[in-house]
């Protein structure tokens, strides 16, 4: 008898149970929000620099007591580069020039060997440029 009294009980838990489950499989899942995945930062761009400015110099080249021995245009983007670069050029165009070192005697000295002319320390020593 005992079980008789539990049969009822039980069955209807069980009716609840299986209409319960029913319920719950006709119900959709939760669908949850596509999180992007992450990407990587971008880098800062660099910070702009000033474009160097380059202009014509013109310049001219010679020793001390001597005429001019060089003039000429140079690209540079100050007075100090461009006199760097003048002396370059200068010294450039007197080691190309073909310049004999031997300087004719004198009449009265007829017959003796010839000298050699002095070479300048540097012959590019004194540059300005405008």
């Amino acid at each position: 008898m005992r079980l008789s009294r539990f049969r009822l009980p039980i069955a209807l838990t069980m009716i609840v149970l299986l209409a319960a489950l029913a319920l719950l499989g006709r119900v959709r899942a939760q669908v949850g929000t596509v999180i992007p995945t992450p990407s990587p930062m971008p880098s800062p761009a660099p910070t702009p620099r000033p474009a160097t400015i380059t202009r014509t110099f013109h310049c001219n080249c010679s020793s001390p007591g001597q005429p001019v021995i060089w003039a000429g245009n140079v690209q540079a983007t100050s007075y100090f580069q461009a006199r760097q670069e003048a002396v370059l050029q200068c010294s450039g165009y007197l080691g190309s020039k073909p310049v004999s070192p031997l300087i004719p005697t004198p009449a009265f000295n007829f017959g003796a060997p010839p000298t050699l002319a002095p070479m300048p320390v540097n012959a590019c020593a004194q540059c300005a440029c405008s």
